[in-house]
């Protein structure tokens, strides 16, 4: 005969998170000193891995000083939006810089 005859013994089983409590890393470290980076980065260009480091450096656009300014609030059809949106991406402008564009090509000041 079981100990246990309804079946609770899985009710007290230690949970996952008992378990997870419990780790801990080892105390033994096997390195003493941390790997230079430059070492690490040799053995994994090595192996032909590459930096993900952006080596580039990053321009900050400047924020206009534009004044005071109006909320306008339009309806467009999604074919007229979506050139317009394109239009603004492709010459890096925000949208009311790009109405502005549009405006002085029309002769509109």
């Amino acid at each position: 005969m079981t100990d246990d005859p309804f079946g609770f013994t899985a009710a007290r089983k230690p949970t996952t998170a008992d378990k997870l409590k419990k780790f801990a890393p080892s105390a033994d470290n096997s390195r003493s000193e941390p790997v230079a980076i430059e070492r690490a980065d040799a053995a994994g260009a090595a192996l032909g891995f590459v930096p993900r480091e952006n080596t580039r450096a990053t321009v900050l656009r400047k924020r206009k000083d534009i004044g005071p300014t109006v909320a306008i609030n339009m309806r467009v059809p999604e074919a007229v939006a979506a050139r317009f949106i394109k239009f603004c991406e492709e010459h890096r402008l925000s949208y009311w810089e790009g109405v502005e564009e549009l405006m002085k090509r029309n002769g509109i000041t």
